[in-house]
């Protein structure tokens, strides 16, 4: 009997391991026009990081597989416009993670672009205005990286000219100055033409990465921390619009950001919350990412 009682034990350990439950990617009914100007999604977004402050969603229908995210933080907004972002996928729910989009592409060092000399210095008790600084680096903007995608599909989008993959990405800044960031992916470019049923208990491993700014080094930036944009923000600055789904062009200001959920604390698009994130991994030298594990919706 002594014996029994513990084989019990460990048989019922490894049901509960095998059993794990995973949040599922939510079912996307709704026409996504992927312009950065999110007012499509739900708001608040439904996820939260509280580490790097960016608020997310990850959809899918049975032909594509779509990203959102929004972020507060000037200066991680700076940064994804200097040295790009990474939407990063691994279909076997592990950690390769051999697919992914990097928009924008970025690689823009300090020295190539800087904000301008008339503004504000940091430290100087003003805030600087950073607004027509990050629209140059998204005008900037014209292409998608692709990696682990079909051979067919190249390696390099251009958001100038319209393709037939169907990859679609776009940044927009709303009037508070939140930077808003759409993709669309189909499926077929990376994994089957269309769900069927058995892929509702498919399990993705996804990420959201910011690599280090080049040229840059560790600085005092360190630690900021993100939140709404006291200075009134971007005042309708434009976005990009790429990708396979709409051609290109510059648009205007979009509808709202931000996002929910974060060891119990939420988000807002209204830009009004200063406590959206603790900014550590903010600095240029560092690698900024979050990662989820989600199952594809399926009706």
């Amino acid at each position: 009997m002594k014996k029994i009682i513990p084989s019990l034990i460990v048989f019922c350990f490894l049901i509960s391991c095998s059993s794990k439950i995973y949040d599922s990617s939510g079912w996307q009914s709704n026409k996504v026009t992927i312009d950065g100007k999110i007012n499509e999604w739900p708001n608040p977004l439904r996820f939260y990081d509280q580490e790097t402050g960016i608020s997310y969603n990850i959809s899918n229908d049975r032909e594509n597989l779509y990203f959102v995210c929004s972020i507060t933080n000037e200066f991680l907004q700076t940064k994804i416009l200097r040295s790009g972002l990474e939407f990063k996928i691994d279909t076997l729910g592990k950690k390769s993670l051999g697919v992914s989009i990097k928009y924008p592409i970025g690689n823009i060092s300090v020295t190539e672009l800087r904000p301008n000399k008339s503004q504000a210095k940091e430290g100087s008790g003003e805030k600087p205005d950073r607004s027509a600084y990050k629209l140059k680096l998204l005008a900037q903007a014209t292409e998608i990286q692709l990696v682990g995608f079909k051979p067919r599909f190249g390696k390099i989008i251009s958001l100038a000219v319209p393709g037939n993959s169907g990859i679609s990405a776009a940044i927009n800044f709303d009037v508070n100055g939140i930077m808003n960031y759409e993709a669309v992916i189909p499926f077929s470019t990376f994994y089957k033409n269309e769900l069927t049923p058995s892929d509702s208990s498919a399990i993705f491993n996804f990420q959201i990465k910011v690599n280090p700014v080049p040229n840059s080094s560790n600085s005092s930036n360190s630690g900021n921390r993100g939140g709404g944009m006291r200075g009134g923000g971007m005042g309708g600055g434009g976005g990009m619009r790429g990708g396979g789904m709409g051609g290109g062009g510059m648009r205007g200001g979009g509808i709202g950001g931000g996002g929910m959920r974060g060891g119990g604390t939420y988000g807002s698009r209204s830009g009004d919350n200063e406590g959206n994130g603790y900014q550590r991994n903010a600095n240029n030298a560092s690698t900024t990412k979050t990662t989820t594990k989600l199952k594809l919706a399926y009706r």
